[in-house]
């Protein structure tokens, strides 16, 4: 064979080699974002599915407490139903800027012709969130009227205390896609839990 040909052949495999080397390096950096994107955001995303069922929970514990606590007075067994909430999620802060508890209690009174009418009888909070506030009603609201689930007073019988705790959470992504899909992912966690005195 002809030695010229054997050179370039070698030459020409060298080339061929290094230029798929290039490749395989921009397809290897390519994936390897794609992945921290998606293990990044799949991060976050789990985050805040787990961080709204402890709410969830949390909201339905702290209702019960209140329903079914102890205590002699309404506002001493509402009050350890509060401060048994903050206890127990004491890794999310809800008693300070990052959050907000509230409990309140609800009593129904059927008027005449079966109108339902709902009144605030007490309610305490717990914690500074900005922008948070009870969506029943607020504390200056106590004796006037309060905003109930349409079909809240239709199971209850007249003069009964419904319980009712609202829980706020002010979520931070803490990947830094996270900071990006913000649009996804909400910025404030809400939940209300209701439970009648028995």
């Amino acid at each position: 064979m002809n030695p010229i040909f054997h050179k370039a052949k070698r030459t020409v495999s060298r080339i061929s080699w290094r230029g798929e080397s290039g490749q395989a390096i921009m397809e290897f950096a390519a994936v390897v974002v794609m992945l921290m994107v998606l293990i990044f955001g799949a991060i976050d995303f789990c985050r805040a599915i787990y961080l709204r069922q402890e709410m969830v929970n949390l909201s339905r514990e702290t209702a019960n407490l209140e329903a079914r606590g102890a205590g002699t007075t309404t506002m001493e067994i509402m009050t350890n139903a509060l401060a048994a909430a903050i206890l127990e999620a004491q890794p999310l802060g809800l008693n300070s800027s990052t959050g907000m508890v509230i409990v309140t209690a609800v009593t129904n009174v059927y008027g005449k012709g079966g109108t339902v009418s709902y009144t605030i009888s007490q309610q305490y909070t717990a914690g500074t969130l900005a922008g948070a506030q009870s969506r029943i009603g607020t504390s200056t609201n106590v004796g006037n009227a309060a905003v109930m689930p349409s079909t809240g007073g239709t199971y209850l019988t007249s003069n009964r205390t419904v319980y009712v705790a609202e829980i706020y959470y002010q979520f931070f992504p803490i990947t830094p896609v996270g900071n990006f899909i913000k649009a996804v992912l909400p910025t404030q966690f809400y939940d209300a839990a209701y439970f009648s005195s028995l």
